[in-house]
């Protein structure tokens, strides 16, 4: 009779094999060998390297001390590009790099040409693959919002003070246009800025409570406590500006919305307050000062025989952060980081943390990361049950990238897992759909999709262009 392990932390669903898990093991085995390795060499170091101290710096309070790390890491995405500037880690380090220019918006404003012109290397050295189609969606995006906030600014400037109430009310749309522009770049200081200005017109031209003005004025102040919360997750700052909806706009629609999240905010916070004090309570004095020092820590001298109950108020603590109404991934990141970090021996509750943060990046749509997250869980959880999934997400993360043989391979280890995994279905169906040789030419259709040739023209297949050229010559 087969031997099944069931997953005990948010497995529900997921039935391994015993013999499915040793195989699974030997394929992706320590050192994440094999086809998940996707980290090889001192590039590969250091870009990982860039990647936590930028999530570091996404979970710091302090809005100066984020803007420094931050600089920290794209001066080490810059040098990943230097070291290799056609290397495997290049293109994602740029991308990463602009993204980080794109927000430097504490204090000082981001650089948007300097953001573009990593941008426009994508484009350059890798035309036709997935980074480049992201670099030119955020080259597009950026000099749209630029366009939009000096064309509407110009809008809102040249209306007179005497114009007609129709008039002043498309002079406040086009500033709440100009607004929206500097928060889809994240400059989120010129947003909050923009909209206090919008509010102060407003107040002087509305004629009375719920007209189109004073709608507008409302819309603009709940806008502003928005970007504190979901913004900045700065909730102190943010808290007196839904309070400033509820008083000043009692005749909103927003000051309904505004009390709800207030009132779910409090309940989040407090759950989570509550979790951090136990942790607080059963935390050793000692150990931070042996940490401090440096020395080496195991968990038992952290936590003593309260392991396994702290991991799971840690856990909790993420989870809560993730959802709404908080929506906190950086801090929910940071929270299952401290899981696995200082708690690694709980091996359910860890490695459930390890996947949980790939699962959040996948679902942010930062796939690159995601896929660095999942291979972290097979280096260090190898005896994870959360490992199939794992494969099975990083196989999805591999295809969007358009990585279609390496999707190919991790799908088809997905399948060897077993009927029994409830994500055998989908890996099967898409190990059918990759292998498939619709137009007879010996390339399946994942190595098609791979080169940018056609599985339907026998005549287009990897490298026929090359053969082409050397038959002309």
């Amino acid at each position: 009779m087969r031997h099944i392990v069931r997953a005990r932390w948010l497995g529900a669903g997921v039935a391994v094999s015993g013999g499915a898990l040793l195989a699974l093991i030997l394929i992706y085995g320590m050192g994440c060998s094999g086809v998940a390795s996707t980290l090889m060499g001192g590039e590969a170091a250091a870009f990982a390297s860039a990647s936590r101290t930028e999530e570091k710096a996404h979970a710091l309070e302090d809005r100066a001390e984020r803007r420094a790390m931050l600089l920290e890491a794209y001066d080490s995405y810059v040098a990943v590009v230097e070291s290799d500037p056609s290397g495997k880690f290049a293109n994602r380090a740029r991308f990463a790099a602009a993204s980080i220019q794109n927000e430097l918006v504490v204090p000082g404003g981001a650089n948007y040409d300097d953001a573009v012109a990593l941008l426009n290397e994508i484009v350059a050295t890798e035309p036709a693959g997935y980074m480049a189609s992201q670099a030119r969606s955020l080259i597009s995006a950026v000099r749209k919002n630029r366009v939009t906030i000096q064309q509407s600014r110009a809008i809102f400037d040249n209306t007179a003070p005497d114009a007609d109430a129709g008039r002043k009310l498309r002079a406040l749309e086009s500033l709440h246009e100009v607004a929206r522009s500097y928060e889809s770049l994240r400059d989120y200081d010129t947003a909050i800025t923009t909209y206090r200005d919008l509010i102060e017109r407003a107040s002087e031209w509305s004629q009375e409570p719920g007209d189109d003005l004073y709608k507008k004025a409302a819309q603009a102040q709940f806008q502003i406590g928005n970007i504190y919360f979901y913004g900045y997750h700065n909730y102190a700052d943010g808290w007196p500006e839904f309070g400033n909806v509820i008083r000043n706009y009692p005749e909103s629609f927003e000051k309904d919305q505004a009390e709800t999240l207030l009132i779910r905010t409090k309940e989040s916070l407090d759950a989570i307050l509550l979790d951090q004090n136990y942790i607080r309570s059963k935390r050793r004095s000692k150990a931070d000062a042996f940490i401090k020092s440096g020395r080496t820590v195991l968990p038992t001298e952290i936590y003593g025989v309260y392991g396994e109950q702290v991991a799971q108020y840690y856990l909790n603590i993420a989870q809560t952060w993730a959802t709404d109404p908080l929506r906190n991934l950086p801090a929910a990141i940071k929270n299952y980081r401290l899981l696995v970090d200082e708690l690694w021996s709980e091996m359910f509750v860890a490695s459930d943390g390890m996947f949980q943060i790939g699962v959040l990046y996948q679902d942010n749509g930062e796939y690159n990361k995601a896929i660095s997250a999942y291979g972290e869980l097979f280096d260090r959880f190898p005896q994870s049950f959360l490992r199939g999934r794992a494969v099975y997400n990083r196989a999805v993360c591999y295809e969007t990238i358009r990585e279609f043989e390496i999707a190919y391979r991790e799908y088809r280890a997905a399948v060897s897992l077993g009927q029994d995994t409830a994500f055998y279905r989908g890996a099967e169906q898409k190990v059918r759909q990759l292998a498939i040789d619709e137009d007879g030419d010996g390339f399946k259709f994942y190595e098609e999709q791979q080169h940018g040739t056609s599985d339907k023209d026998p005549e287009s297949y990897p490298g026929a262009a090359s053969l082409a050229a050397q038959a002309s010559s």
